[in-house]
């Protein structure tokens, strides 16, 4: 009887921190929608370089604006919505299931050579010791770690981003960069036609009741400029280094890090291999081979 108890309350408070989790999450976004069209809405109204444009019916600025808040604002819902790369509960074998991206070729050695890839990631992940999650069930795989606010283990997890209401992992990092490159433009832009809207005043009190609104707005766009932009600067220097922020900011606490010297990246490719992997590649990488790989040259 007690431990129908329990298992009842546990699953009460689960649905409830689900529950909460939705609503929270179509708040954050409905909130970035209102605050995205908000700032819109006062450079087209006010006296602003953007209305002159459209008054003039200058139609490449109109079309470059509109294309740059369409493609910001869909990245940001592809890298809030889509799943950041979930671990699958449950049991797990002890080997290792990538999925390897064929091209269309039909070249034998080709073929090959990725079922050596695969086959020498499963034998690594059998030398390496992979931590175990209780609460997912799963043995997590190099790179993984459990999100307490999204209740699963995510593959190469970097963070959970409360502006997304999601975490930021090997599927949708690479959205998240985009989406913070693109924002970083908008939000400049958007600061340069803000600026050209601010009216002169014969009087401190006279001026800022011809400006309040558009230095309201002004004052928000250098807010997220800053921010997004840090954030730009962090996560570009991760695509480029092969990192996650999780892996830079505990690397003592991290099992296979842990145990390295803090100079050294075992996933590290070099720059350009490291960019495109990290923005041309879909399928999960097989960092137990790259991990492995680096403790078999250690006992060289």
């Amino acid at each position: 009887m007690i431990v129908t108890t329990m298992n009842s309350s546990q699953l009460i408070t689960k649905y409830l921190k689900l529950e909460m989790s939705v609503i929270s999450g179509i708040f954050i976004r409905v909130f970035h929608l209102a605050l995205t069209v908000s700032i819109i809405c006062v450079l087209i109204f006010m006296d602003t370089e953007l209305k002159d444009a459209i008054n003039d019916r200058n139609i490449f600025l109109i079309s470059a604006f509109t294309a740059l808040v369409t493609v910001s604002g869909s990245l940001y819902f592809a890298a809030s919505l889509m799943d950041p790369g979930y671990v699958p509960k449950g049991k797990e074998r002890r080997k290792a299931t990538f999925t390897v991206s064929l091209s269309s070729s039909s070249d034998d050695s080709e073929e090959d050579e990725d079922r050596n890839i695969e086959s020498e990631a499963a034998m690594m992940l059998g030398k390496l010791r992979r931590r175990k999650c209780d609460s997912c069930c799963v043995e997590q795989p190099v790179r993984s770690k459990h999100c307490s606010e999204c209740g699963r283990c995510v593959r190469k997890f970097d963070h959970h981003c409360p502006w997304l209401e999601n975490c930021v992992g090997e599927r949708n990092h690479k959205y998240f960069w985009l989406f913070l490159l693109c924002e970083m433009l908008l939000v400049l832009w958007a600061i340069k036609l803000t600026w050209s809207g601010f009216k002169t005043g014969t009087t401190p009190d006279n001026w800022l009741k011809m400006n309040a609104i558009i230095l309201i707005a002004f004052l928000v766009l250098l807010f997220s400029g800053f921010v997004v932009g840090s954030l730009f600067c962090c996560h570009t220097f991760m695509m480029f280094t092969n990192q996650t922020t999780w892996e830079f900011m505990a690397r003592h606490r991290i099992t296979y890090l842990k145990n390295i010297g803090e100079d050294v990246n075992p996933f590290d490719e070099g720059y350009v291999r490291n960019c495109l992997k990290f923005l041309c590649s879909c399928a999960y990488k097989p960092w137990e081979l790259a991990l492995g790989r680096h403790y078999e040259l250690q006992k060289v």
